[in-house]
């Protein structure tokens, strides 16, 4: 018999870990640890989240002179079928004082000479080429408040000159594909929901759910003055309507505009802002001060449009605020005088604040700020 034995240590015993492997209290993260991971964390999501919005703010200014660029094709488009550029039809509603110097007769036969360029077989009544400048058939000022009163604003102008004319040679407006649709009569209640807008032959790829004024019913606003009625030419029987919309990028409220350089010289009777008073566009209805770029002229203190011999396309950028104060000092009819160095001028400015976000169609930078550095 072997008197030898063993000691056998309970399980729990054996199999107990060494001391030397427990953790101690100090191999986690500290208080101090954790917040200062914390704030490294906080610090990088700031950073993403500034770059980040700077980049979709780039994105979408970028956008806005994409659509521009094709808006500027879709004016040349015009001009090469026309052999002119479209004129601005914006009146003061007052006859030319020194008050309200824009030469209202001027407009007027600036556009019935375009028509003639443009279709020169057309037959278009004069109610309907008065209403684009804010005369009545008779040739009498449409007085403000009333329908269409003092012609349409420069966003008003970008949207019907290249939305499309009728082919029909004699009624490039009132036929069928043209600006204006067949209702049954003046004053018909639901004649503001009947415009087949959205079949219309736009020279650029315009997304018609972006046409204002709109209702909450997602038609042309009823509420607005901004249209025109009138007897069809081609049957008296029936009514014409012409709803005049405006167009905005995405994401904002004010609408693109087109101003006509080619024409004239800056002068108190040709610089016309982008509304005027009579068109009641604002909720004061005071004038809309935007004007057209102007810059000094090769010799002399004399003044010229930028863009000379074409047109500028303009809108205030993503920040959606026009800057009244700094176009103030581009307008030829608010200080009234021709000399250079009283003016706001490209490229020099300076540009600083709203104005600096203005994106145009004649330069090739982003923003108008870009463009005087």
């Amino acid at each position: 018999m072997d008197n030898k034995f063993e000691i056998t240590m309970p399980a729990r015993v054996r199999n107990r870990t060494p001391h030397s492997q427990l953790p101690t209290p100090n191999s986690g993260f500290t208080l101090v640890e954790l917040l200062v991971v914390i704030t490294i964390i906080g610090m990088l999501a700031a950073l993403i989240v500034v770059a980040a919005t700077g980049a979709l703010k780039k994105a979408r200014q970028t956008e806005i002179k994409a659509e521009i660029n094709q808006m500027d094709g879709g004016f040349n488009e015009v001009k090469n079928k026309s052999t002119a550029f479209p004129p601005n039809c914006q009146v003061d509603g007052a006859g030319t004082t020194s008050a309200d110097p824009i030469n209202e007769a001027v407009v007027l036969a600036d556009v019935k000479r375009y028509m003639h360029l443009a279709f020169p077989r057309h037959q278009e009544p004069d109610v309907v080429i008065n209403a684009l400048c804010g005369f009545s058939a008779n040739g009498v000022l449409i007085p403000k408040g009333s329908a269409m009163a003092g012609g349409m604003s420069a966003g008003e102008a970008l949207v019907f000159w290249v939305s499309g004319f009728s082919l029909d040679p004699k009624y490039p407006i009132s036929g069928d594909g043209g600006p204006s649709y067949q209702i049954d009569k003046i004053g018909q209640t639901d004649a503001y929901s009947l415009d087949p807008v959205e079949s219309r032959k736009w020279v650029f790829p315009c997304h018609v759910d972006r046409l204002v004024p709109r209702g909450t019913d997602g038609y042309f606003d009823r509420t607005s003055t901004r249209y025109v009625e009138y007897t069809d030419p081609r049957n008296s029987a029936k009514v014409r309507r012409i709803n005049f919309w405006q167009y905005v990028p995405r994401k904002s409220e004010q609408p693109y505009l087109y101003f006509d350089t080619s024409r004239y010289a800056p002068s108190a009777s040709s610089d016309v802002p982008a509304a005027t008073a009579a068109t009641g566009l604002s909720g004061s209805n005071a004038p809309i001060y935007i004007y057209a770029f102007k810059k000094k002229a090769a010799s002399g203190n004399a003044l010229q449009y930028v863009n000379p011999d074409k047109f500028q396309i303009l809108h205030c950028g993503i920040n959606d605020k026009w800057d009244d104060d700094a176009f103030k000092k581009m307008a030829v009819p608010i200080i009234g005088t021709n000399n250079a160095s009283d003016y706001l001028l490209y490229p020099d400015g300076p540009f600083a604040g709203d104005i600096a976000n203005t994106i145009v169609n004649f330069t090739t930078e982003t923003k108008i700020e870009d463009a005087a550095k």
